[in-house]
């Protein structure tokens, strides 16, 4: 059966005239009347009376009219899944820490796609330790993470290896003609209004291990905010809420287009590690392709 041949029908009993429908369907009249004639042949019922003017539908086509619109439905819901199952199988899946699925994941993928790499994919975000368990659990093909000499992000090498790592920091940022720059580095001793994250994730962990304590060392810490999220951090530093510590990766081109300014008295910076681990190819024209393709990357021209 043809699909096409429902449709006609189903416009027909939407319409009720066989001339409307064969304009709808952009069909001469004949030529309609002849497919739903080949409709009723396949289904071995007769839908359309056509002995009385003007026709009427038969008790059997009312009868099941919902059904038979049930049943195109289901066909093209199936051929959705269908494809879409296809497509999942052919994606390439990445788990990719929050703020870096903002500041370098769009450009890895245009990089990408620059050297005829252009996969389809299933982009998970999360915070860090959430990403890696889904590589452990073999539930990506690509994980981008931070990392520091002191928290690895430990991927089994049996499981992904490391294939590209570059440098990142976490750097304290803020409005340049906000109070705290207005007349250079602030004096000893006064007032910041500062957006951080909770002690407990990861970028917290990074800022308290030196750079958070000296700073409330030097300077009176007035907390206005606490996000997990340094998107939302970011997006409150340019609302002039307050300063930030923030990837580099995430306000590079802030900086350098004057948006925002890096406040950084000595050892208020923090390095970071941008890592890439990957799936050793399992015999995939995808696997080997991507392995191919990341080995080329620079990340350090990604960042600028």
């Amino acid at each position: 059966m043809d699909l096409g041949w429902l449709e006609d029908y189903l416009v027909l009993r939407e319409l009720g005239s066989f001339t409307a429908a064969a304009e709808r369907r952009n069909l001469s009249q004949p030529a309609f009347s002849r497919r739903i004639q080949a409709l009723e042949a396949w289904l071995g019922v007769t839908l359309v009376d056509r002995s009385c003017r003007p026709h009427r539908f038969t008790p059997v086509a009312l009868e099941n009219d919902l059904d038979l619109h049930r049943f195109l439905n289901q066909i093209y819901d199936l051929r959705s899944q269908l494809r879409g199952e296809q497509a999942r199988a052919s994606r390439l899946r990445v788990a990719v820490q929050h703020s870096l699925s903002i500041s370098l994941f769009p450009r890895l993928v245009e990089s990408l796609r620059h050297n005829g790499f252009q996969p389809a994919y299933h982009l998970y975000c999360g915070d860090r330790s959430q990403c890696i368990d889904m590589m452990l659990r073999n539930e990506v093909d690509l994980l981008i993470c931070h990392e520091t000499d002191r928290t690895p992000a430990q991927i089994p090498s049996a499981t992904a290896v490391r294939l590209i790592a570059g440098q990142d920091a976490m750097i304290l940022v803020g409005l340049p003609d906000s109070a705290a720059f207005a007349a250079g580095a602030p004096a000893e001793g006064r007032k910041l209004a500062l957006l951080t994250y909770p002690q407990s994730s990861f970028f917290g962990s990074v800022i308290w291990e030196q750079a958070m304590p000296r700073l409330t060392g030097r300077f009176e810490v007035e907390t206005m905010c606490i996000s997990a999220f340094s998107s939302a951090l970011r997006a409150m530093v340019l609302a002039g809420l307050g300063m930030a510590w923030l990837p580099r990766s995430l306000v590079g081109a802030d900086i350098r287009s004057g948006v925002l300014a890096a406040f950084d008295p000595d050892g208020l910076q923090h390095p970071l590690d941008i890592a890439i681990y990957a799936h050793r190819p399992r015999g995939s024209d995808q696997d080997v392709a991507l392995w191919q393709h990341l080995a080329q990357i620079d990340l350090a021209a990604l960042m600028h």
